[in-house]
């Protein structure tokens, strides 16, 4: 009977110690593992500043903690056996020194740097923090549970019996996960030197490709999702989307932070889907043609290192702030800074500790340079206060910059509402928190665009003509295209959109302008015979659609040097009568200079975005304020328009050379039905003749006064151009009016 009672009884487990005894070299290298580990992973926490992340990490517990490092070390170098000898002793110092961090963290830290993290740091704010029953709590299991997992015999009297079984559990778990650890560590090295080896054979990848072309013959293809816009009204979720912003309490616990993204696709389709549109016999190209969005990788942790990085630098300079809301762009993060309290001084410059005083945003503005030394960074932007919210908006680069690609934000409710209702959607970008913006191009009327080169300026300008593209067939939308650099514009020769092929002699230009301004009259004449205001009004009552007419014009600077003072008239006229009729202006320019951006253009023309510039002076042109000499580039702008007093922070669209290829090739093909033609060529001979021989019989008369007057003299006098005032002065030449020099 006791033979068969022994064969049934197991055999226990054996304990941590007597692993530790049987293996001391394994357990060896696993502590120095560990120990090396917990010192990459605290040297890798740290972000820039080792001075700065031992202040938040630790504080004052790091003379506890570097003590039993300290020891740890020099033991395991000089009596590494004593490790496995004593185990239970460095267990339990290492629990005094947890309980004695967790104790540091209930004291009030005062004004300092450790204002915004107590006496230990974040370790602290871990095991005790606020409030203070729970860290009391939390200190008292500490201080309960390590003497029973070390002692699980010994504090039998002192505990319950279930407590102490419990206790030996834990040994026996812990036992049995250094065991799984050690036989899953030997497997997958075994399996991984297997691998490298097969990986190199040619058999083994012919084996994978087959496997995988026969996966991908199995699966069926998933049906592709066309996105159509036509004129019929759509019902859009408009629920705002803060998935990339979240309040930081006090003591810096945060919600789980999740970005939804389009999962990665293949590469795009080259066949182009055809999309009928309402009211229309022409086909849209499929939104396939753009390239897919990419999926974004933006980490919670820098970006919370980065706050606490605001808060010291600024406590370190007597300024106390709390950041309250972070708000992660595709290339700007902005942080949300609420003004802290500090304690009033009293007669003769002593703090009384009673009276609090709000911290003024001027302190917080004067401290730009320093928070820009601190962040090591020259691109810092301070906006306050941020509209309609009580806050000071820091704006920082991104430590993981990502690009906006176009087909992202046109996949956006707020760009398929503006398309479902009939006007034309602009794609811009991305502002500081990731939300898409959008912009009806017939609803404000009409668009700079200005900066420096290789700001962004040019693909901004190709990303509202791929917009329009996209949404729009020829006989809704008609465009003409002014490109003098022949470079930007030309590539969209041959869409049947285009009135004329792009222009791209200045001398033309005049000649075009006066067309589309006939264009205008001719409209209004038939919004008057109609009974309408405007052009919504007229498509809804005749059945001949007017199509919108938008004159993009990519270097304006080239057409007011040469032009003159014909071209500024010609625009004005243009940008003051023309919404009505639904022609819309989309200027560009790289020099924002007072006689290329006059005032008087300016006054008529609400929405401006403004590119990365060189000067203060050139932001002050565009926008009527500082701003644009901080931007980043690259697609970073200040979008201003009349919806809103100050300008918002965007980060343009990107849309690729092939992906414009594509659209041209597309609409180049398609044979739609014929288009009412917009004669802006046909010029009225006779009142041209007439006011050209006018002014150069005017100009006979002042070249009988003074023969040797300048070209320069004619263009001031008559407000021509330089090509125009040349001209007569040849005919004067001819004549022997004026002297030759």
């Amino acid at each position: 009977m006791a033979r068969s009672a022994a064969k049934g009884r197991r055999t226990p487990p054996p304990s941590f110690r007597d692993l530790i005894k049987a293996r001391p070299a394994a357990a060896i290298d696993g502590l120095v593992m560990l120990i090396g580990g917990l010192s990459a992973g605290l040297v890798f926490g740290f972000n820039a500043d080792l001075r700065y992340g031992v202040i938040q990490t630790l504080g004052y517990g790091l003379v506890p903690a570097g003590l039993w490092f300290g020891a740890a070390l020099l033991t395991l170098r000089y009596r590494h056996r004593s490790l496995a000898r004593f185990w239970r002793r460095w267990v339990s110092a290492a629990a005094i020194v947890v309980i004695v961090i967790g104790v540091l963290s209930l004291f009030d830290p005062g004004d300092g740097v450790l204002s915004g993290f107590g006496l230990s740091g974040r370790w602290g704010d871990a095991v005790g923090g606020v409030p203070i029953a729970f860290a009391l709590v939390k200190l008292a299991t500490i201080a309960i549970f390590v003497p029973l997992f070390i002692y699980p015999y010994k504090v039998g009297g002192i505990y319950l019996k279930g407590l102490k079984k419990s206790g030996t559990g834990l040994q026996y778990g812990i036992s049995y996960l250094y065991m799984g650890s050690s036989w899953a560590t030997g497997f997958l090295s075994r399996w991984l030197v297997t691998a490298i080896f097969a990986a190199r054979s040619s058999r083994f990848m012919a084996w994978f490709r087959g496997l995988f072309q026969s996966s991908r013959s199995v699966a069926p293809e998933p049906p592709v999702e066309l996105v159509s816009f036509d004129d019929t009204e759509n019902e859009v979720d408009e629920s705002p989307d803060d998935s990339d912003s979240w309040p930081l309490s006090s003591a810096g616990e945060v919600p789980e932070w999740t970005v939804a993204h389009p999962p990665p696709t293949d590469k795009p389709r080259v066949e182009v889907a055809k999309v009928k549109t309402a009211g229309s016999k022409w086909s849209l190209p499929s939104i396939e043609c753009l390239a897919p969005p990419t999926p974004r990788e933006q980490s919670e942790e820098p970006l919370l290192e980065m706050a606490r990085h605001v808060e010291t630098s600024l406590a370190e300079h007597g300024v106390i702030v709390e950041v309250k809301d972070i708000r992660a762009g595709p290339r700007i993060v902005r942080f949300g800074l609420v003004p802290g309290w500090t304690n009033k001084k009293g007669d003769g410059g002593k703090d009384d500790g009673r009276v609090e005083s709000r911290v003024k945003v001027q302190s917080i503005l004067t401290r730009e340079k320093d928070l820009a030394l601190a962040l090591k960074t020259p691109y810092l932007r301070i906006e306050a206060p941020v509209p309609g919210e009580a806050l000071v908006g820091l704006e920082v680069p991104a430590p993981n910059p990502n690009k906006v690609h176009l087909r992202e934000v046109m996949e956006s409710p707020e760009f398929r509402k503006i398309a479902s209702k009939g006007g034309l959607p602009v794609a811009l970008g991305q502002d500081t928190g990731g939300s898409s913006v959008v912009t009806d191009l017939a609803g404000l009327p009409h668009l700079l665009i200005a900066g420096a080169t290789g700001s962004g300026k040019s693909v901004c300008l190709n990303s509202v003509v791929a917009s329009l593209l996209l949404t729009k067939p020829p006989d809704q939308l008609r465009m003409l295209m002014v490109d003098p650099k022949r470079v930007e514009l030309t590539p969209f020769n041959g869409i049947p959109h285009l009135v004329t092929p792009v222009i791209v002699d200045v001398d033309e230009v005049n000649s075009a302008l006066r067309g589309l301004m006939r264009e205008m009259f001719r409209r209004y004449k038939q919004m008057e015979e109609a009974g309408v205001r405007n052009i919504e009004g007229f498509n809804s009552k005749s059945k001949d659609r007017m199509p919108f007419l938008v004159l993009i014009v990519d270097e304006l600077a080239d057409l007011m040097i040469t032009g003159g003072f014909e071209v500024e008239q010609n625009l004005v006229r243009l940008a003051q009568l023309g919404r009505a009729t639904g022609i819309h202006l989309v200027l560009a320019t790289q020099r924002p200079s007072v006689n290329v951006v006059t005032g008087l253009l300016k006054a008529n023309i609400p929405g401006r975005i403004a590119f990365a510039v060189a000067s203060q002076v050139d932001s002050r042109v565009i926008l009527d304020m500082a701003g644009a000499e901080r931007l980043l580039g690259k697609g970073d702008m200040l979008i201003l328009n009349s919806d809103s007093p100050k300008p918002r922070r965007v980060q343009g669209t990107l849309v690729y050379d092939h992906e414009i290829e594509e659209m041209v090739k597309f609409w180049s093909n398609q044979k739609g039905a014929p288009l009412p033609d917009i004669l802006i060529d046909e010029d009225e001979d006779g009142e041209d003749e007439e006011a050209n021989e006018r002014m150069l019989s005017q100009a006979r008369e002042l070249a009988l006064r003074s023969p040797r007057m300048s070209t320069s003299f004619i263009e001031r006098r008559f407000k021509v151009g330089q090509q125009r005032a040349e001209q007569i002065m040849e005919h004067l030449e001819e004549e022997g009016l004026v002297i030759p020099r």
